[in-house]
């Protein structure tokens, strides 16, 4: 019964370490995406795709870019945690 314990306890602590890994490396690549938004166009990234402001466009590009940006961050960072996981205790990071 303590295996079962200790293995529930490495799940749930793995789970807040690769999830707190990827919401950090997504708040950074969203904070670098509007600052290259606003490098290359002049002006601030779409806010509404529903805003009659917004170009067709501008949406679809803004919408792409930072899903692929953000999807890539994830993964990487969940990675990277990985490594440090196993690194740190000498085991495999939970599934």
């Amino acid at each position: 019964m303590k295996q079962l314990g200790r293995r529930t306890t490495r799940k749930v602590t793995w789970m807040v370490v690769g999830a707190g890994a990827a919401m950090i490396a997504s708040s950074l690549v969203e904070r670098s995406l509007d600052a290259a938004w606003r490098a290359a166009t002049h002006r601030n990234p779409p806010g509404r795709p529903d805003s009659p402001k917004t170009r067709w466009n501008e949406a679809l590009l803004w919408t792409a870019a930072t899903a692929v940006a953000i999807g890539l961050s994830q993964v990487a960072a969940r990675r990277g945690a990985a490594i440090g996981w196993q690194h740190v205790t000498g085991k495999k990071a939970p599934v």
